[in-house]
């Protein structure tokens, strides 16, 4: 066993270790969780005709100490039970640059109940906010000044897994909120049943590898993996125990010499934590944490020569978010139709 190796998820070398990590902690797939319970969605009529207002500005800092020349005051804002926010309009102006803008970006609101930037609000003006608190944040010299406004609705009754409605099937789709890697950023499907409460969930699909360049191709990666868990209210906790089945990378020729073309095998496997909140508008957001073992074998063929039929394995640890992702995994969730058998 080698030394264990803490992942941040920074980017991985392109034949090496990284690489191989990275598609490894790629598939970790989110769950989609219930919805609160009906006792709690209980609130006052929403009067959709109402238009909210709030203010976000960055400020001269009156702090002399710390050296810094602006200060940025949010404008917090709470969309209540039972009620979502929709149809955003947004204006920004920094007075001493003339820039103006109208466009919601990916960390224009922040959720503090959910501690993420709201990302799903940028360029979608179908977006909704769910219950909880929020901040508008704006950015620019000190007198910018950004306004978002909004209008409160009904919730529509959550279409998620209810503890007292009996068996559920959803079908999830998942990614990073953010590519690893140039032009790659792939989406893992998975399957969740929830009876009474508790939730399990199976992986078992195909995965394109990303296009490594200089003659380097890998075959595709197939994810297999199951896990347990429970829900509470709308967030699902859990483990999530997955393999990647034994698949070659094959190198060209190295050049300068007579070698011939090698290949590697790869596979591994991973157990981690999870915390799934899902989001009444059918988008999710998970943190992770766990840790796994990568194992290789070179060919015969392989360079150096000291690599030749040699077995590796490399234990790991990684979390999402870390230092080097800054926000949650996202996706989206969609549940079956109602069979007439789970009614009965």
């Amino acid at each position: 066993m080698g030394h264990r190796t803490t992942i941040g998820l920074n980017r991985g070398a392109i034949c090496g270790f990284g690489s191989a990590v990275l598609l490894a902690v790629w598939a970790i797939v989110q769950v989609p969780a219930a919805a609160r319970g009906a006792e709690s969605r209980r609130a006052p009529p929403v009067d959709s005709n109402i238009v909210h207002t709030i203010t976000a500005s960055v400020e001269y800092s009156t702090e002399r100490r710390t050296g810094k020349q602006a200060v940025l005051v949010p404008g917090e804002f709470t969309v209540p039970e039972g009620a979502v926010a929709g149809q955003f309009r947004y204006r920004w102006a920094d007075t001493k640059t003339g820039r103006e803008s109208d466009r919601i970006t990916a960390t224009t609101v922040y959720s503090i109940t959910q501690r993420r930037y709201m990302s799903e609000l940028k360029d979608n003006p179908n977006a909704t906010l769910p219950p909880g608190d929020y901040k508008l944040v704006v950015g620019g010299l000190p007198g910018a000044i950004g306004n978002l406004s909004y209008r409160l609705m009904p919730q529509a009754e959550t279409p998620g897994p209810s503890g007292q409605a009996g068996d559920r099937t959803i079908d999830v789709e998942t990614w990073m909120t953010k590519p690893l890697e140039d032009g790659y950023n792939p989406k893992f499907k998975a399957t969740y049943v929830i009876r009474q409460g508790q939730v399990t969930g199976s992986i078992d699909h195909i995965v394109e590898p990303p296009k490594y360049g200089h003659g380097i191709t890998c075959d595709p990666l197939p994810y297999k993996g199951t896990f347990t868990g429970r829900i509470e209210g709308n967030v699902i906790t859990g483990k999530w125990e997955e393999e990647v089945l034994p698949h070659k990378m094959r190198y060209p020729a190295p050049q300068g010499n007579n070698n011939p073309p090698y290949d590697r095998t790869a596979s591994w496997t991973v157990k981690y934590e999870i915390r799934l909140t899902l989001n009444p508008d059918g988008t999710v957001s998970q943190t992770v944490k766990g840790r796994g073992e990568m194992r290789y074998t070179w060919g015969p063929t392989a360079w150096p020569e000291e690599l030749r039929n040699k077995n590796e394995s490399h234990p790991f640890d990684f979390e999402i978010p870390s230092k080097d992702i800054s926000e949650p995994m996202t996706g989206r969730w969609k549940q079956r139709p109602a069979s007439p058998e789970s009614n009965k």
